[in-house]
């Protein structure tokens, strides 16, 4: 169940005294503006999926978030952007987001095509970094229905920019656009009702 699998996890990093933002910094000391955690991207060469962890500039971030997660899956040369996670100073998830093409560079596809893709989200991945993508794994079957309300907002938004800006590719090149859907998420509470539901 997705959310004992989020509970274990964040439970044992918080019993070795780390939060779940210093871990997705993947043993770094440093968290360097845009540099992506781990170095190359977290990839599953078999399924295709793939994340990173990273944050803007300070001027960019919001306040009391510590970085996000940007999720992919790769189709061979081409990649999608399937969904964004926020984390605060405490590393807990606290929004989920879009982005327009631009941001990524990724193959722009219909919404879909990329909920299909982020329905079958599932990494497995040994090592320092497996208990993460466990827990984005867990993370996105949780918070289903919510990120796929985002990724088809996302497309509405972009049909409204194409009609604004009179083309498409405007639309997704439009640098005043970069975060085109998103919503605030409050895990604990969620993880609460649930494990209620099941005791």
């Amino acid at each position: 169940m997705a959310a004992q699998e989020i509970a274990s996890i964040q439970t044992r990093y918080a019993k070795k005294g780390l939060t779940l933002s210093e871990v997705a910094l993947c043993g770094s000391k440093e968290f360097i503006e845009w540099n992506h955690y781990p170095a190359n991207d977290l990839v599953d060469e078999v399924s295709g999926y793939e994340f990173y962890y990273h944050a803007h500039s300070a001027d960019e971030m919001l306040d009391g978030e510590h970085g996000h997660f940007h999720l992919f899956k790769r189709c061979g040369h081409d990649f999608h952007h399937l969904i964004g996670i926020a984390l605060n100073q405490q590393g807990l998830p606290v929004r989920l987001f879009t982005t327009n093409q631009w941001v990524t560079g990724e193959k722009f596809v219909s919404a879909k095509s990329v909920v299909a893709e982020l329905r079958n989200f599932d990494m497995a991945t040994k090592g320092r970094m497996g208990p993460i993508a466990r827990w984005i794994s867990a993370l996105t079957k949780l918070y289903f229905i919510e990120m796929e309300m985002l990724i088809l907002g996302r497309d509405q938004k972009i049909g409204e920019l194409k009609i604004e800006l009179g083309d498409l590719n405007m639309a997704l090149d439009s640098k005043s656009h970069h975060v085109l859907t998103e919503s605030k998420i409050d895990l604990l509470d969620r993880l609460s009702q649930h494990l209620l539901l099941s005791n």
